[in-house]
């Protein structure tokens, strides 16, 4: 996968473990009612072979899933040698009503801090679970997992 950009199905092994390094916020694109892009950073987490990112109910990027399932994700280091993954698909609104999934998604990049911060999420007002399906996988200048 090194350089070339290949297009995929799904998530590869070797994908997934990039994702797994990279915690940084992903950018992903929804569509407006008029067919127009809307991009937001956001933090992401994965459940099963999927990417999730939370959201408040009553937002945006909710809204515009109900009305369009049509997504977009990009992860990339920003920084030389560049690497990254791109991944087109459809998302699925899903329910957390305990908040696993939102706490999942806060460990990864809060650590054990993410307990505290579960009363500023509740706060914020409920909300649900983006679950983005890949139909089509980018992925550029990622390493091969060398099995030892």
């Amino acid at each position: 996968m090194d350089g070339e950009v290949v297009a995929l199905r799904k998530i590869t092994p070797e994908i997934r473990a990039f994702l797994d390094r990279m915690i940084v916020p992903c950018v992903i694109s929804t569509l407006r009612a008029d067919g127009a892009p809307i991009t937001s950073a956001t933090w992401f987490g994965f459940l099963e072979d999927d990417v999730i990112v939370a959201t408040p109910t009553d937002r945006t990027k909710a809204r515009n899933v109900r009305a369009d399932p049509r997504i977009s994700f990009i992860v990339d280091t920003k920084t030389m040698p560049f690497s990254g993954v791109a991944i087109e698909g459809t998302a699925e609104l899903i329910e957390d009503a305990a908040g696993d999934l939102l706490m999942s998604i806060a460990r990864r990049y809060l650590g054990d801090d993410a307990l505290a911060a579960r009363a500023r999420l509740a706060a914020r007002g409920e909300r649900v679970i983006v679950r983005i399906h890949p139909q089509r996988v980018r992925p550029w200048a990622i390493e091969p997992i060398v099995s030892g």
